[in-house]
C-alpha cells in the first residue's frame, strides 16, 4: 500500500530541511511511500546542493495559495493514502507508520486529524507562543466536527476521487470547507493521538494579527451579521477562555494566563471589524 505525502512550501526551504530529513527518518519503510514537495513560488528555486530524499520529487505550481499547490501534489500522488503536513512541521519518527496502522485497523475510517504539538523558540515564551500554547491546532476539539487541518491529516485518495479536491479559490480555510465536503458525504474521520507532529509556534503579535486578517478575508457575511458579530465579540468570551485554559493552560501563572486571554479578547474584535470591512466591500486576498 503505496502512501503520498504531500507538502506545500513557500520561500521557506530552511525550515522544510527540517521536515524532509524527519521524514526521512520514519520508521515507515522508504519505499513504501513516496514525498511530493509542491514550490509555490516557481521564482524560488531550490537552493544549491539542497539535500532531497530518494523518494522526494518537488515540482513548481505558479498559481497562489496553498491549496492550489495541494491539488497539484494530490494529481501526481500515486498513493492510495495521502498524508499532509506543511514544510514547517516536523513529523514524529512513527508518525506515517501509526497513521497507516490505524486505517488498516479500523476500516470504517477514512480519514484522520493527527496531533500538533506546539513547540516554542526559547524555554521564555512569548506572549503569541503562550496563546498558541492554549488556542492553536487543537484537532481534537474541531475533529468533533467532522474537521481537520491540513497540517496533520490522512485521508484515502478515494475521498478526494468522490468529494473533489480542495477549493483553489480559498486562500485560508481550504482545508475545513473540503473537511465539511468529506463529513457531508459520510466518510469517517477520528483523531490520531499517537500520529503527531510538531509545529512552531509564532512568536509575534504581528503573526497572530496576520493570521487573523487572512483567515476572516476569505468570508463572506451580510452587513447584519458582520453588525451582530460585532456586538457578540465586544463581550468577553468568558466560556471559551474557561474551557480552554482548563484543559490546555497547565503550567501558566495567573499573569500568563491573563495575557492569553486579553490577546483572545483582542483578535476576536479584531476579526469581527475585519468582517465589517468585508461587508463594507473591502476585501484583500490574502496568501496562506
Amino acid at each position: 500500500m503505496l502512501v503520498s505525502i504531500i507538502i506545500p512550501t513557500y520561500k521557506d526551504w530552511s525550515r522544510l530541511s527540517l521536515c524532509l530529513k524527519a521524514l526521512e527518518e520514519q520508521s515507515f519503510p522508504a519505499g513504501e511511500f513516496e514525498i511530493i514537495v509542491i514550490n509555490n513560488n516557481p521564482a524560488d528555486a531550490i537552493p544549491a546542493n539542497y539535500h532531497i530524499p530518494a523518494n522526494c520529487q518537488i515540482i513548481a505550481e505558479g498559481k497562489v495559495g496553498s491549496y492550489a499547490a495541494r491539488n497539484a501534489g494530490i494529481d501526481l500522488a500515486k498513493g492510495e493514502i495521502l498524508g499532509f503536513t506543511d514544510s514547517d512541521c516536523i513529523p514524529e519518527k512513527d508518525w506515517i507508520a501509526n497513521a497507516i496502522a490505524y486505517l488498516k485497523a479500523n476500516p470504517d475510517v477514512s480519514r484522520i486529524a493527527g496531533k500538533i504539538e506546539i513547540f516554542y523558540k526559547s524555554n521564555n515564551p512569548t506572549p503569541a507562543e503562550l496563546y498558541e500554547k492554549v488556542y492553536a491546532f487543537k484537532q481534537e476539539e474541531i475533529v468533533k466536527l467532522g474537521l481537520s487541518v491540513t497540517g496533520n491529516m490522512f485521508a484515502y485518495k478515494h475521498v478526494f476521487d468522490s468529494v473533489g479536491k480542495f477549493n483553489e479559490t480559498l486562500l485560508s480555510g481550504g482545508d475545513y470547507e473540503w473537511s465539511r465536503r468529506a463529513q457531508d458525504g459520510g466518510f469517517k474521520i477520528v483523531f490520531g493521538n499517537n500520529i503527531t507532529i510538531k509545529h512552531p509556534a509564532r512568536d509575534k503579535m504581528a503573526d497572530l494579527i496576520k493570521k487573523t486578517k487572512r483567515v476572516v478575508g476569505g468570508d463572506k457575511v451580510t452587513k447584519s451579521e458582520a453588525l451582530v458579530d460585532f456586538f457578540i465579540s465586544v463581550k468577553p468570551p468568558m466560556t471559551i477562555a474557561k474551557r480552554h485554559f482548563a484543559k490546555y493552560a497547565n503550567g501558566l501563572s495567573f499573569g500568563q494566563k491573563a495575557t492569553v486571554y486579553s490577546i483572545k479578547y483582542y483578535l476576536a474584535v479584531l476579526c469581527s471589524v475585519e468582517k465589517i470591512k468585508i461587508a463594507w466591500g473591502n476585501r484583500e486576498l490574502r496568501r496562506e
